[in-house]
């Protein structure tokens, strides 16, 4: 919202927003506004939007009224020269904004006193699955991360009904759960192979993951599943710079509706951080022998076994906000 000339085209091709046309930035604004008013009614989902400006320095008018009315992030002042205060204050708001899950978002070292603006975007999702694991039937389970490797982990267990297909023609399962007072499901892609999560991945961008829902069907499935947190932490400048978006982080970066004061500014680094954690009563974004043997009986109904690496997307219809892999789960 803040860029121009070249470093807006770049922005707007990298993001996928299409050309920069005469009121494309209204268009995006719009659509933001209309999310953030569709989150609202949702009460598994914070999203928090900040900016945190250098003292002596004031956002422009017109970025305000657009920051504040479609993306609701308020302004503060703060000291960048004191960088560990302004560390502390600016980790202290995201940790407030994701129930304490997200913490250190920013070092003191990225900030000095040439900093003249951080924006801030904290999400977080707790969601209760609409069916709830019985604590009492999780129990250690292989998990396998090769052919022949596998280490027992956590694994919940539960039988009732889920949308679900086995996609065999493309190598994998999915079974989609849903979550109480809330129009979110998490997404499972199971490959059908121990290693098929290389091929998974690669399939992914031609998946069209609403279109792949319509063709599951509700049905009783008995589900094993391991509990799983991950924190996920990455400094995204090469990713941006891999998708075309590289003007903003050098001398020729145009950001002239940012600051009242003309001076020239320049993006440093982008750093994005995740936290989620599944388990028994639901997500925060967060086998015995018998067993065994059950498996192994010609079943009414089918398994849907996640002893191996897999995907996972966080998604409202057409809308997807999480997407994530797990390689190894914790014992």
């Amino acid at each position: 919202m803040g860029a121009g000339g070249p470093t807006a085209e770049e922005l707007f091709t990298g993001l996928h927003y299409g050309a920069t046309t005469a009121g494309a930035k209204s268009t995006v604004a719009d659509n933001y506004r209309r999310l953030m008013a569709r989150l609202d009614t949702d009460r598994t989902v914070n999203v928090a939007n900040k900016i945190y400006v250098q003292q002596g320095f004031s956002i422009k008018g017109a970025f305000n009224t657009i920051a504040t009315d479609s993306f609701r992030s308020e302004a503060e002042t703060v000291d960048f020269a004191q960088n560990t205060a302004a560390a502390k204050t600016i980790n202290g708001w995201v940790e407030s904004k994701t129930n304490n899950k997200i913490k250190d978002l920013i070092s003191p070292d990225s900030l000095d006193d040439s900093s003249r603006m951080v924006l801030v975007n904290a999400v977080h999702f707790k969601g209760t699955w609409t069916y709830q694991f019985n604590t009492t039937l999780t129990r250690p389970f292989p998990f396998w991360t090769s052919e022949t490797e596998s280490r027992d982990v956590p694994m919940m267990n539960i039988k009732t009904l889920f949308k679900y297909a086995n996609f065999e023609e493309d190598g994998f399962s999915a079974l989609e759960l849903t979550y109480g007072g809330s129009d979110m499901t998490m997404l499972l892609l199971l490959p059908n192979e121990r290693t098929g999560l290389t091929k998974l991945e690669k399939k992914l961008p031609s998946l069209n993951l609403a279109e792949l829902t319509t063709k599951m069907y509700k049905q009783k499935v008995e589900v094993f599943l391991p509990k799983f947190k991950i924190d996920f932490s990455r400094d995204l400048n090469k990713d941006l710079k891999a998708l075309g978006i590289s003007r903003m982080f050098s001398a020729a970066a145009e950001f002239p509706n940012l600051l009242e004061r003309n001076e020239p500014l320049e993006v440093s680094k982008v750093i994005h951080k995740a936290f989620i954690e599944v388990n028994e009563e639901g997500t925060e974004a967060a086998a015995a022998t018998g067993m065994i043997m059950m498996m192994r009986c010609m079943p009414m109904h089918p398994y849907f076994t996640v002893d191996h690496p897999f995907l996972y997307v966080l998604r409202h219809q057409q809308q997807i906000y999480f997407v994530g892999r797990t390689v190894k789960v914790e014992a």
